[in-house]
């Protein structure tokens, strides 16, 4: 009888065992959402002729607030914007500038994480090597930030935050424009 209870026991802590090693979490990723972000957010920091957008730049805000038409539900899904995310846009947008040249000349090359590293560096001269290390490690540090920014304003998992470093890879690995 004894025995029988002891296996009873152990069969029903298997069970249990079983079941809770078999739950697992979904954690909802919006890849669209990112890939459409990544998108806006990459072409600001490229564009050289246009300024950034600024949500508060038109007269008609300003003047007439309740005749304009307000933000579309696509909009919402799309967009992404707080004033964190815009002063690091500016932030990459000058640090872009900087590294320009570098860029041309094959010395820095987009990885597939979504982040920056050396490629080519045999016609700089030391200085040149410093100042990009320089450009490269603070680049990487604000994209960083960005992406975490972008994780937040989703309400996307923290853990998730290198797979929007790979989504934003895919646009900074396109031609600047």
């Amino acid at each position: 009888m004894e025995k029988g209870r002891k296996t009873l026991r152990a069969m029903i802590i298997g069970a249990i065992l079983f079941i809770v090693a078999c739950v697992t979490i979904n954690i909802y990723f919006p890849a669209e959402k990112v890939e459409s972000v990544a998108g806006e957010i990459v072409r600001d920091i490229r564009s050289q002729d246009k300024p950034l957008k600024d949500d508060k730049s038109s007269l008609l805000k300003s003047l007439v607030p309740g005749l304009q038409p307000g933000p579309a539900w696509a909009d919402d899904a799309t967009t992404v914007s707080n004033p964190t995310i815009r002063a690091l846009k500016e932030r990459l947008r000058a640090n872009y500038q900087q590294m320009k040249p570098f860029y041309q000349k094959g010395a820095v090359v987009e990885n597939n994480s979504g982040y920056v590293s050396l490629g080519n560096t045999q016609g700089l001269d030391l200085t040149e090597k410093r100042d990009l290390n320089t450009l490269l490690n603070a680049e990487n540090s604000l994209r960083k930030q960005l992406y975490e920014e972008v994780a937040k304003a989703l309400k996307i998992d923290p853990s998730q935050v290198s797979r929007i470093g790979e989504i934003f890879a895919k646009e900074w690995q396109k031609p600047a424009r």
